[in-house]
């Protein structure tokens, strides 16, 4: 009877720690790509309706987000590493867009 309790009592452990991990992971992206969208709009001066997030990583070993939004209007992408902490408040946002413009280029 003491295994099945102990058992027990791991796996809800686990299973809290797992949600926890994931649902925070999940709002740091929606934070993300919140500062993202805020950032285009007030530099690029295209509306929030117009953006849609192509793709959104997290760089474990440095901490920070890659995130790579396209305007579907003019189909053009945007390129951004995010870096935010724990409270979600925001750290820096460095826009890579031309960066990946000009190696597209090359």
């Amino acid at each position: 009877m003491k295994k099945i309790i102990i058992f027990n009592l791991l796996f809800c452990i686990v299973v809290i720690f797992v949600n926890y991990n994931y649902f925070n992971s999940k709002s740091r992206n929606a934070i993300v790509y919140n500062y993202v969208e805020n950032y285009i709009e007030t530099n690029y001066g295209i509306g929030r309706e117009d953006l849609k997030s192509e793709e959104s990583n997290y760089l474990r070993g440095m901490g920070l987000f890659a995130i790579e939004v396209k305007d579907i209007v003019t189909k053009n992408h945007y390129y951004f590493e995010v870096d935010i902490r724990d409270d979600y408040s925001l750290i820096y946002i460095k826009d890579l867009t031309e960066v990946h413009r000009k190696n597209q280029a090359d």
